[in-house]
């Protein structure tokens, strides 16, 4: 019974250390999943979660600076008020994002699934094996 869940989902045996690890990965998003990948080794578990950070931090800094240079190129020279609007709805967004994240790690550490849309299937098929 045991042998047949994957190592990534709950339930399959995580140690409370390990959870905690897991959760560590999504704190401050790119830097503490490289840590976790570095200091988990083998461990399925482990490498799952901090590629999940690893990667959405990436796709996600990606947008933003793609969505940052819109708004500083074009609007900027279009409308203050327009720009000051939307780069503070842009710093809320990266708040929210954040926020996900921290719920994320709270997930992990209580031992229940958390898997971003598109991203774990990504981490599941490509980096984690």
């Amino acid at each position: 019974m045991a042998n047949e869940a994957p190592t990534m989902t709950p339930g399959a045996g995580a140690s409370e250390d390990e959870r905690l690890k897991g959760a560590i990965a999504y704190v401050l998003g790119l830097i503490t999943g490289i840590i976790v990948l570095l200091i988990g080794g083998e461990n399925k578990f482990l490498k799952f979660h901090a590629w999940q950070s690893i990667v959405a931090s990436v796709a996600l800094a990606v947008i933003w600076w793609i969505v940052d240079f819109f708004v500083l190129s074009v609007l900027f020279t279009a409308s203050w008020g327009l720009y000051y609007l939307l780069s503070c709805l842009i710093g809320l967004v990266g708040l929210a994002i954040w926020l996900y994240f921290l719920y994320g790690a709270f997930l992990v550490y209580s031992g229940k699934p958390f898997r971003i849309p598109v991203v774990a299937d990504f981490v599941e098929k490509n980096l984690v094996k």
